[in-house]
């Protein structure tokens, strides 16, 4: 996972919007025989293009001992689909590479009221793919798409600008149980290089009680 304020707004296409309805998962399209699926917009493909590689946070976590050194691998799946770009990613300590403690299914499109998002998906139980499924993408072709659990409002919306990606997820609708949390929430920041990333949990009166408190992990790129 990844409530910014700012950025140029939403980025709107409005042709996008005609014909497309959201099938199980939350990010379907059907199409008529005689029409052609909407193109993916450029907006998604960069995106997508961004997050897809290797990162790690291990020169942050050598400068300040707050943080750890985190891992977080993504790649591009499922590319025939045409209802937008498909992630898995998966997250894991430096030190337990074969134990991710996230792996997630994201779906980056815009959505029909114009925002570019990434709609995140976990996993139901007995369908988690084996460690290190990034390094064989083909893999993830066993999992059915229409199983997968769609993270309720845990949507991340972005603002796109010259040289990033922007944005985060809104409001307290994003469910977290993790160390007496009621919800969480998450700010991320995008660039050819980089993925600053914000991920927090919060009690019913409002109390972090998890994630990180003096910033975002900020992920390098190594691949």
């Amino acid at each position: 996972m990844w409530n910014l304020p700012g950025g140029r707004g939403p980025v709107r296409i409005a042709s996008l919007v005609i014909g497309v309805v959201c099938a199980s998962v939350g990010c379907g399209v059907e199409t008529s025989s005689n029409t052609s699926p909407p193109p993916i917009p450029a907006s998604v493909d960069r995106l997508a293009g961004w997050l897809t590689g290797s990162f790690t946070s291990a020169a942050q976590a050598e400068r300040d001992e707050r943080y750890l050194e985190i891992h977080l691998n993504a790649c591009r799946i499922w590319p025939e689909r045409v209802d937008g770009r498909w992630l898995y990613v998966e997250q894991a300590r430096g030190d337990a590479t074969d134990r991710p403690y996230r792996q997630r299914i994201y779906c980056l499109k815009v959505d029909d009221q114009g925002w570019l998002v990434s709609e995140v998906f976990s996993f139901p139980t007995g369908m988690t793919p084996a460690p290190h499924a990034w390094r064989t993408p083909d893999a993830l072709d066993a999992v059915d798409p229409a199983l997968l659990l769609p993270r309720e409002g845990c949507t991340v919306f972005l603002d796109e600008a010259a040289d990033e990606f922007k944005g985060g997820t809104r409001g307290r609708g994003c469910e977290s149980t993790l160390s007496g949390a009621s919800y969480a929430t998450s700010e991320v920041t995008i660039d050819d290089t980089t993925i600053s990333s914000w991920d927090r949990g919060y009690d019913d009166r409002g109390n972090q009680v998890w994630g990180a408190t003096a910033g975002p992990y900020r992920f390098v790129r190594r691949r």
